[in-house]
């Protein structure tokens, strides 16, 4: 019976999870509790000081909290819609964090909308300070979690209801479950590593996977037997398959084919198109893209990488090591992605916090204490001022108030062309049909509310008079709000609208 138990997935986990639990109470109960306590409360400030005060102003800072309202309202938990279709890009694990942090509200909220990424920011922040007591000292843990709680591309992700932060948790959980195993050496605890992959799976889809090709890379550059091995690969695989298998499959008999087309072979296998961008000014993007993210850290990071090669060989086993493969693979499979965004490379800032706080402990030579509490003051006072005008800047970029009165007849439908539709969706939380520029010339239109950005008006069809309601913008693009009487239109050819 033992080893049955022993030996099932389900006992493999909780073993892991024991053993893992062991080592981090013993951390906290030598000296680390002062600590990260600390770190805890002066993160909590940096992140919560301004919950909700950002609107949500973009199609991708809106879709999660539109995908959590409904499931509290529908009960949609697995195939969460945005209007009437599931939305299969992306698995819903942020999507049901919402909806969790928003059911005591009563609803999802501009404020419950963030809590996830909020928490995530945290935990990344106390799972970097853990890696680095861990490998190196308490020092180097607090130094590093503050570095990476204060790298613009946490800092500002935090602030935003995309599932970039909750992935960048998931595998830094799983690089300290890595760790803690002593790098692969007890595969037992590997299959926690596993979960924590899978759970990042849950979260965006296959680039949590990156988190194996950093074990792997690791073990061929640190030559301690076969890397294979260390990856657990049987058991891993079986982890990853039985938590992503019910979702996965659910979202076959939803759509068949067209999930295999639209979201695993163009959404995520599309994704990653090495060399599909051969220009010089593609080549620069994921070098300011990596150093833009981990700002304002970046000048000390470039340093910090050719110290700790230099003398990786008086640096713990394999830590070294360990954090290059992290920087280096993260950094290398987005570099050779057709999309480039900053928050693609958002899974490098904790490696190369970390990179930093071994610099600054152990291979400066001369530190001063008061010259880094004075750069971290600074760092701090800096971001949270930075936030409160770039908080103004941006809500002054958006002016939802005439698409309100609009909304608020609700006797016809609501459309948009050019302006993020699931922002009004979110806001004045009724559908709203998103509208092709290209075949709006021809189109037959049935009535109802069109906010049209200023530069598509020309596509509008020539003959359909509208009322003007008004104007506003959305993210920085200025719209007309029009309303189009029953019976509507079918005009000839395109031209501007006429008043009507």
């Amino acid at each position: 019976m033992r080893s049955s138990v022993a030996t099932s997935p389900s006992g493999f986990i909780r073993l892991a999870s024991r053993k893992f639990r062991g080592t981090v109470e013993m951390a906290l109960e030598r000296d680390g509790l002062r600590g990260v306590l600390a770190l805890g409360g002066v993160g909590a400030l940096l992140l919560f000081f301004d919950v909700g005060a950002r609107v949500l102003a973009s199609n991708d800072e809106a879709r999660f909290a539109v995908l959590a309202r409904d499931i509290l309202r529908h009960g949609t938990w697995l195939l969460p819609r945005l209007g009437d279709t599931p939305y299969l890009n992306k698995p819903p694990l942020v999507a049901w964090l919402i909806a969790l942090v928003s059911w005591p509200a009563g609803g999802v909220t501009q404020s419950t909308a963030i809590w996830p990424s909020l928490a995530a920011a945290l935990g990344i922040a106390l799972v970097t300070w853990w890696i680095g007591r861990r490998l190196w000292d308490q020092a180097v843990g607090l130094t590093a979690g503050f570095v990476v709680l204060t790298m613009h591309g946490v800092f500002t992700q935090a602030r935003t209801a995309m599932p970039d932060i909750v992935l960048c948790l998931a595998m830094t959980g799983a690089m300290a479950v890595f760790v803690g195993s002593d790098f692969g050496a007890r595969p037992r605890l590997m299959l926690l590593c596993h979960l924590f992959l899978a759970l990042g799976f849950l979260a965006k889809g296959p680039a949590a996977l990156l988190g194996l090709v950093v074990i792997a890379v690791h073990g061929l550059v640190a030559r301690e037997g076969p890397w294979w091995r260390r990856l657990a690969p049987l058991q891993g695989a079986g982890i990853i398959v039985l938590v992503v298998a019910p979702w996965w499959l659910i979202a076959m008999s939803s759509r068949g084919s067209g999930f295999v087309h639209d979201t695993v072979v163009t959404d995520w296998l599309q994704w990653f198109e090495p060399f599909a961008r051969l220009n010089p000014r593609a080549l620069l993007t994921p070098f300011e893209q990596t150093l833009a993210i981990v700002l304002p850290w970046s000048p000390l990071l470039l340093i910090a990488v050719v110290a700790a090669v230099r003398a990786r060989h008086r640096m713990p086993a394999g830590a070294v090591a360990f954090l290059l493969a992290w920087l280096g693979v993260v950094f290398a499979v987005v570099a050779l992605s057709s999309q480039q965004r900053m928050r693609y490379y958002l899974p490098l800032c904790p490696a190369a916090a970390l990179l930093v706080a071994v610099w600054y402990h152990h291979l400066l030579t001369r530190r001063h204490a008061v010259v880094g509490w004075a750069a971290a003051a600074a760092v701090a006072i800096g971001l949270v001022t930075w936030q409160v005008r770039d908080d103004a800047r941006h809500n002054a970029a958006t002016d939802l108030r005439t698409i309100g009165v609009a909304s608020a007849q609700g006797d016809l439908p609501l459309y948009t062309l050019g302006v993020p539709n699931l922002v009004a969706a979110f806001y004045f939380d009724r559908p709203v049909l998103a509208l092709d520029a290209e075949p709006m010339a021809q189109a037959r239109l049935a009535p109802g509310y069109f906010i049209v950005e200023e530069h598509a008006l020309a596509r509008w069809p020539a003959g359909c008079a509208v009322d003007r309601l008004g104007d506003g913008a959305a993210n920085g693009r200025r719209f007309l709000v029009l309303r189009l009487a029953p019976p509507g239109c079918r005009p000839p050819t395109g031209g501007v609208p006429s008043a009507g």
